[in-house]
């Protein structure tokens, strides 16, 4: 992908970053059972048993749920970071259906 269309759709270094803490502090909230934004409280009630399974199996429940909230923010920025990249191509006209060629009698 090039870089001048990752930076003119928002893909830059420092969105990314802060795209990052967004989905941290969202997950932490999430997996604490605290209000946060829609899109994580789905994706973590989703997850839920696995969390609470892998951060029981852990000698250290708390250090996993730490490790568990960056995935979760690792996933969001993913998914973000690819919403947005997929919105730029659509808008540009990359992504769209190709027309079927129309039958020959």
């Amino acid at each position: 992908m090039p870089q001048a269309l990752a930076m003119a759709y928002g893909l830059d270094w420092e969105t990314e970053i802060r795209s990052f803490w967004s989905w941290y502090k969202d997950a932490r909230e999430a997996i604490e059972g605290a209000e946060s934004s829609s899109l994580v409280r789905e994706l973590v009630a989703g997850q839920e048993q696995a969390i609470e399974e892998a951060a029981i199996k852990e000698s250290q429940p708390e250090v996993a749920r730490l490790v568990l909230r960056v995935a979760v923010a690792l996933v969001g920025l993913h998914y973000a970071s690819n919403q947005k990249l997929l919105a730029a191509l659509r808008e540009q006209g990359v992504l769209q259906m190709p027309v079927p060629a129309p039958e020959a009698p």
